[in-house]
């Protein structure tokens, strides 16, 4: 996309915003000499960015995490984005969930690390190993939506399909199944079916980091995935997953190889918690930084971090902008 020099928008239409006047908006920090948000992709916040970047401080630090893959389009879209609306990329910070996304948006002048959203999983709450008859060869949980590609499990025995809302996407065909939910199921019961599983499906080929396939870690199962662009395959090795072609007789064979070859449960579950803990850790050092170029001197970032962890990250509710933005300017 051809980057647009003058602050001409009225040509410029992001490819997508959010449709509703709730989504995820967090004021992370606040005090005099520093403002922290928290927002999910540039684009999806165009139109309040267009109506009220004018009235960002000088001390105000966008902390930008990446809700779905960020590819060398969504960068030149960005970049689009901060030409017409004449940001600080300085006060800007992508926490990117892979290496790929963090090289796309590099070249456009982003500054960013890769620290994967998944880790903001909070492990304590519901998804947890549990001692229990494995019934089923696979599960997946994933709406009914086409990217989620449900036929690829076409050839897997005894597969469970745990669905969620569908935001307002068609409902696309499923394969044969021994268990399909017919209401939504509260997170114990999803642990549990998780549980029974051999091992956890995730077959899209492009999405964000994808919270069921971290579910399916924290609950100790491992994972077969297709190939993908997003995030979630910087949790995979060789012991907890297997990557394999978009291919229905292929996702099958990995299954029928974790079900011969079971996995320690507790392994899994470790080695996730501590690659969340090494994301967290650059997450703490990131606050470090924020807090000592603006000189803030009395918030320990590692206390602060943990005081304020919130699961999954995203707050969705309606900003006030005119209460964080009509004020006076510094």
């Amino acid at each position: 996309m051809e980057i647009i020099k003058q602050r001409d928008y009225k040509n410029f239409k992001p490819s997508y915003t959010w449709p509703n006047p709730a989504f995820p908006f967090r004021l992370y920090y606040d005090s005099p000499k520093c403002r922290i948000f928290i927002i999910e992709n540039i684009q999806h916040n165009w139109n309040w960015m267009l109506e009220w970047h004018e009235h960002f401080r000088k001390t105000d630090f966008f902390i930008v995490y990446c809700g779905w893959y960020h590819s060398p389009a969504y960068a030149n879209e960005a970049d689009t984005i901060f030409s017409i609306l004449s940001l600080d990329k300085t006060q800007f910070f992508f926490m990117y969930n892979s290496q790929l996304e963090m090289d796309n948006f590099a070249v456009k002048g982003f500054q960013g690390e890769v620290i994967n959203h998944n880790a903001w999983l909070d492990e304590n709450l519901v998804m947890r190993p549990l001692v229990i008859e494995k019934v089923y060869g696979a599960i997946y949980v994933a709406r009914r939506s086409a990217f989620k590609r449900h036929l690829l499990a076409s050839k897997v025995s005894s597969l469970a399909l745990v669905a969620g809302i569908n935001h307002g996407n068609a409902i696309s065909d499923i394969p044969k199944y021994d268990y399909l939910n017919d209401r939504p199921l509260s997170p114990e019961e999803v642990c549990e079916k998780i549980n029974q599983a051999h091992c956890g499906l995730i077959l899209s080929e492009e999405e964000g980091t994808c919270f069921a396939s971290s579910e399916y870690l924290l609950c100790g199962i491992p994972v077969v995935s297709t190939l993908s662009r997003g995030g979630r395959d910087v949790w995979y090795n060789e012991y907890n997953s297997i990557i394999c072609e978009p291919a229905a007789d292929k996702v099958a064979a990995a299954v029928e190889e974790f079900m011969r070859s079971p996995r320690d449960p507790q392994k899994i579950r470790r080695m996730h918690l501590e690659q969340s803990e090494e994301y967290r850790s650059k997450f703490i050092g990131l606050l470090s930084e924020i807090f000592n170029r603006f000189g803030v001197e009395d918030v320990e970032p590692s206390s602060y971090f943990k005081k304020t962890f919130f699961h999954k990250l995203r707050k969705s509710y309606k900003p006030d902008f005119k209460a964080f933005f009509g004020g006076n300017n510094s």
